[in-house]
């Protein structure tokens, strides 16, 4: 990669990018490492290139990579005839988050289904807990579910305009459907 160094401008785009990443929960390398693969002009950068330009160790960078790797923000690209780790940041950045994302609730649900029909889960407190967990991570995933294919309308419009400021009568529908496994049909 010929990126020498960071202008100013790119190096203001990272820390607001990391204070707002910081907000959302975020580690803060990740967010510095995310920030300089979204800003950049260059099609991917190398480990040894993200720990130059953020002036920051290998060890760093790789714990910051994997994470990122894991929720599905960025990408690892292959470089013929090296072993030299180089990676992208996903075009659509949060829509592969959320895609990501929603592997995980939907682990969770069964996590927390299958306690339930254990002896440990049959005790009432405990079962109400597990009850709860199990249809908020439901009810999360359907958002999702939602969101995702909203987000996918929304990115490929071609122009700019405000997005929807009223959820989808399909949304609202799911959000008070009842759970079919609820043998008391709450909503």
């Amino acid at each position: 990669m010929d990126m020498n160094e960071l202008t100013d401008e790119i190096r203001t785009f990272i820390d607001r990018f990391t204070d707002a990443w910081e907000l959302m929960r975020g580690k803060r390398m990740s967010g510095r490492v995310l920030a300089l693969l979204i800003i950049t002009d260059e099609p991917y950068l190398s480990s040894a290139d993200l720990g130059r330009l953020l002036e920051t160790s290998p060890g760093t960078i790789s714990t910051a990579t994997r994470t990122l790797l894991g929720s599905g923000y960025i990408t690892k690209v292959s470089t013929p005839n090296t072993r030299i780790s180089s990676f992208r940041a996903e075009d659509d950045v949060w829509g592969a988050f959320l895609s990501r994302e929603k592997l995980g609730l939907q682990r969770m649900e069964e996590v927390l289904r299958a306690a339930r029909s254990t002896p440990s889960g049959s005790a009432p407190a405990t079962a109400r807990r597990l009850r709860n967990g199990n249809r908020y991570m439901a009810w999360v995933d359907q958002h999702h579910r939602n969101v995702l294919e909203q987000w996918h309308m929304y990115r490929d419009q071609e122009e700019d305009s405000p997005p929807p400021q009223e959820l989808p009568v399909e949304m609202q529908v799911a959000i008070t459907k009842a759970d079919p496994n609820d043998p008391g049909g709450t909503p």
